[in-house]
């Protein structure tokens, strides 16, 4: 079962690989941030979507100018485009939904305009996740801004028809992705394969992507009876966490995070017009920090769903917003005799040293459950 994973694992040790082969021949390639840059509208205008995540713990360059305050990944990712990592992205798309991405394209503007480092062209996706129908029109606007300066940066319109067959295999995906998260919570996929999926979705070529998840869910592993956990709290690229979960006899079921089964969603509707349908989505269907208003009881539902027994928050030192959540949180889900955990200040990798014994020792007094 380990090997079918393999794909995942090789295109996150190089997590550019696939996007550079399609520049080379030719192609555009548009990076992205967060799971509220609107992908499909990338694929339609003809680009490979990248989406880019860290590649280094030290930031020697970024620290000339970004403060230590922003995510990690966003820091890291900064790092690579002042190091030249990303001379072969063409944009990025930075959604206004994360704080520390939407400074990050005022600083990549303000780099450009001093002549510091070639880095790509930034495209502000000034998405707003407030509930009125003022956002929703004000969305459709900054989408089709976004579709113009896409189309700009590519060279290709991004057609109805093109957005309708981009939306219509992001879909697809999205069903398949669903197969995966089923296979999970039956216990026979683990919290270090799920993340390795989640995380590779965003650096493969579509089709190879597929295939390789079309393996996956055609040959499901052995199921596991270990105490079920849920991950929860700042974005997770990497599975140092879950292996380390798993070390200590847990089973992470599901990540109640950016690269995690939030990263699915539902299916983007269809519709007579494809743009506004794919605006609708990502304001109405994609939560961010900045959804409002904020409920424990998306979490408290998930953890439901999944069967667990306990839910690990991980918070980087950086975290900003989630923090704020926190507390409802862990009072919603102990009420519902789910056990908690949290791990603040953390460092972008986990380190086993320093949550080896805490994690051992809240697995152990798990109790077995089944999802619901």
């Amino acid at each position: 079962m380990a090997d079918l994973f393999s794909p995942f694992a090789a295109a996150l040790a190089d997590r550019e690989a696939a996007a550079r082969a399609h520049k080379a021949h030719g192609g555009k390639v548009v990076g992205y941030l967060t799971n509220t840059s609107p992908t499909e509208l990338i694929a339609a205008a003809g680009a490979f979507p990248l989406q880019l995540a860290a590649g280094a713990d030290a930031t020697p360059l970024g620290d000339r100018y970004m403060e230590d305050l922003f995510d990690p990944i966003v820091r890291a990712v900064f790092e690579g485009m002042l190091a030249g990592r990303y001379d072969f992205v063409d944009a990025v798309v930075l959604p206004r939904t994360s704080d520390s991405v939407q400074r990050l394209y005022y600083y990549l503007c303000e780099i450009r305009r001093m002549g510091e480092a070639s880095v790509p062209e930034p495209l502000l996706f000034d998405l707003l996740h407030t509930p009125w129908y003022s956002s929703a029109e004000y969305n459709f606007s900054r989408i089709g801004e976004l579709k113009i300066a896409l189309e700009r940066v590519t060279g290709t319109a991004a057609t109805d028809s093109s957005l309708t067959t981009a939306i219509a295999t992001a879909n697809a995906r999205r069903a398949a992705m669903r197969g995966l998260v089923a296979q999970r919570r039956e216990g026979r996929v683990t919290g270090v394969q799920a993340n390795q999926v989640f995380a590779a979705k965003g650096a493969m070529a579509g089709a190879d992507f597929d295939a390789a998840l079309a393996a996956v869910l055609a040959a499901p592993g052995p199921v596991s009876d270990a105490p079920r956990v849920v991950i929860a709290g700042s974005p997770l690229d990497t599975p140092a966490l879950h292996a380390l979960v798993e070390a200590a006899g847990g089973r992470v079921v599901g990540d109640f995070h950016e690269f995690g089964e939030p990263m699915i969603g539902p299916d983007v509707e269809a519709g007579p017009d494809p743009l506004r349908a794919l605006m609708a989505h990502y304001h109405r269907d994609v939560a961010s920090s900045r959804s409002f208003p904020q409920s424990p009881r998306p979490l408290v539902d998930f953890a439901h769903a999944c069967g667990a027994a306990g839910v690990i928050f991980n918070f980087y030192a950086e975290e900003e917003a989630l923090t704020w959540e926190y507390p409802a949180q862990r009072r919603a889900l102990e009420a519902c005799g789910i056990a908690t955990l949290c791990f603040e200040g953390q460092p972008h990798r986990a380190e086993g040293a320093a949550l080896a014994a805490p994690l051992t020792d809240f697995v152990r007094k798990l109790t077995i459950k089944v999802p619901a």
